[in-house]
């Protein structure tokens, strides 16, 4: 089954944090550790991955921390994923042979399309899941 790692799932929230502080100066690491329960040092640790594909950038000071290093608009959620988990597929080439080689293909295909949601996507969706009132009678 397709499944993400801590480091996907970890590094995906903090990408979306810094995203929804856009323009808010750098977020602290203990900030995003915090209110997610992701060990500081870790999320330390994926954060200086990501700064090293160009995805975020760091500030060093009482005021630093980390911040997007483009517009939430420019990244895609295939770009953070693929920094943190590497090449991302559903079945291993080795196995995407024979009869259902077309279903492969398709299933990666879709699988695909969400991923390159834009991080402003992603955020723009959330706020107005958010938003919803629930009504109980």
């Amino acid at each position: 089954m397709f499944s993400l790692t801590a480091k996907g799932v970890y590094g995906l929230t903090a990408v979306f944090e810094l995203g929804a502080s856009y323009n808010q100066g750098p977020v602290q690491i203990k900030e995003i550790a915090k209110k997610h329960d992701i060990p500081q040092h870790y999320l330390e640790q994926l954060l200086v991955t990501l700064k090293k594909t160009g995805l975020v950038e760091s500030f060093r000071g009482t005021q630093g921390g980390y911040a997007l290093a483009s517009s939430p608009e420019k990244i895609r959620m295939t770009d953070v994923l693929s920094a943190l988990e590497g090449p991302l597929s559903v079945v291993p080439d080795n196995k995407k042979s024979g009869v259902l080689s077309f279903y492969w293909d398709r299933l990666e295909k879709e699988i695909g399309q969400i991923l390159d949601m834009s991080l402003e996507q992603l955020i723009q969706e959330k706020q107005s899941m958010d938003n919803v009132f629930i009504y109980h009678i």
